[in-house]
């Protein structure tokens, strides 16, 4: 198996929805906005990167662009952008895993929108994140820099047209700034990713022995995750894979 830990995640989260996405091959026509906002400002920042300047457009990606330009891009050189990696953990399973940047001090580069009021409180929830572990064990390094970046919350006012809106959203990030944006610096420890490793051994155990049982049963706990529907819904509850 070639796992990737977004594979194991969902895995992890529910396994009916596993199922559709990596046994059937079901994948959702169109990406839900929080994910299509961040695969767009993910695109600017490479693009800054590779050839020094990214497509400008009057929408609130590139004012999050123009800010990552502005308050990031100065103190953080990105020597490798898109780095894979893929490493063999026993006789027949690797993982897979895409890190957004590589920076000139070696560590890796990790950009996260969020629309969370507070940076604070996303930072805090960043320690817990496998998705960095698996990278670190990739990558062999226990230091990643994060650029957290908050989504405008303000509002098109009435007659306010989308030129002046788009300007009022890029000027929303020069005021208290550092609640909009910010560089961090995190690692984990050795041991941490010791243990990620013995508990990837043990999930991989997992995976192999639901596809060969073809038994994945939902978890309704996960049907509302990060605050709206499964994208899997439509199809979850009567779905049998021998129609």
């Amino acid at each position: 198996m070639r796992l990737s830990i977004s594979q194991i995640k969902m895995f992890k989260a529910c396994r009916r929805a596993y199922e559709l996405r990596y046994v059937e091959r079901m994948f959702p026509i169109q990406d839900a906005e929080p994910l299509v906002t961040g695969k767009n400002f993910h695109e600017k920042i490479e693009s800054l990167y590779k050839t020094g300047t990214f497509e400008k457009d009057a929408d609130k990606e590139t004012a999050m662009a123009i800010a990552f330009e502005k308050y990031i891009y100065p103190n953080l050189k990105v020597v490798e952008a898109e780095k894979w990696y893929e490493k063999k953990y026993d006789s027949d399973n690797r993982l897979i895993g895409r890190v957004d940047g590589i920076a000139d001090d070696g560590m890796i580069v990790e950009y996260k929108t969020t629309g969370s009021t507070s940076i604070d409180e996303y930072e805090y929830d960043l320690a817990w994140d496998e998705q960095i572990l698996a990278y670190m064990y990739l990558s062999g390094t226990n230091l990643v820099h994060y650029v957290i970046i908050r989504k405008p919350n303000i509002r098109q006012k009435k007659n306010e047209s989308d030129e002046e809106f788009f300007d009022r959203m890029v000027e929303w990030y020069d005021d208290d700034t550092y609640n909009k944006i910010r560089l961090v610096e995190l690692s984990r420890t050795d041991y941490e990713i010791r243990e990620f490793e013995k508990d990837l051994d043990e999930i991989t155990t997992e995976i192999i022995s639901t596809r060969l049982l073809k038994h994945f049963y939902k978890n309704t706990s996960y049907c509302w995750r990060w605050g709206r529907r499964c994208e899997y819904a439509p199809i979850c509850l009567h779905f049998d894979p021998e129609e």
